[in-house]
């Protein structure tokens, strides 16, 4: 049998945010290999695959974030969170143009409440936060339940051939802003 030994030095001679780059490349590469071979195969689909490619997108996501943000701010602390929003949201701030901007997956958007009671309107954020901290995605598609040992909250199912889709379209632009940012 032939080796093929893969070491680190294609990774250390680049700076702290390509690295970031490299690594969220391959995190997103890997999510769109295992997804093709869920929407092509029927015996290897299954939901717990499927929290597979959602958490390497996730993931693939974050670093971009990290790698983007560092490119900008080196000396920026991004290794104790694993909040896309707030990730997202230091992006938006340090690349306000237009051409660096991309519809994140794993974001939600905020639910229209017109029409609803300031008072409920309150009531309700603070439930949806509640949710969003209790269920964090980093955390749910890893683990077959929360931190207390219950299910995670609501219903989650996985359709390998639309996210597919997705995941491409996201690999395009996540490569088009890399260029602008990285190169």
């Amino acid at each position: 049998m032939k080796w093929n030994m893969l070491v680190d030095s294609e990774v250390v001679s680049l700076t702290v945010p390509e690295q970031f780059s490299a690594f969220s490349d391959a995190y997103l590469d890997s999510a769109i290999r295992l997804c093709t071979v869920l929407a092509l195969s029927t015996k290897k689909a299954t939901y717990v695959r499927g929290s597979v490619v959602l958490y390497l997108a996730f993931h693939a996501t974050e670093l971009f974030l990290k790698g983007a943000i560092l490119n900008k701010a080196l000396t920026e602390n991004v290794g104790t969170t694993h909040n896309i929003e707030m990730l997202n949201n230091r992006y938006k701030n340090l690349y306000p143009a237009k051409r660096y901007q991309f519809q994140i997956p794993f974001t939600s958007e905020e639910p229209d409440f017109s029409g609803i009671e300031p008072d409920k309107v309150k009531e309700l954020k603070i439930k949806i936060k509640g949710i969003e901290r209790d269920s964090p995605h980093d955390q749910r598609y890893r683990y077959p339940q929360n931190k207390k040992g219950m299910p995670w909250h609501g219903a989650h199912g996985f359709e390998p051939s639309s996210f597919l889709r997705e995941l491409k379209q996201f690999r395009k632009k996540l490569i088009d802003i890399s260029e602008l940012i990285f190169f």
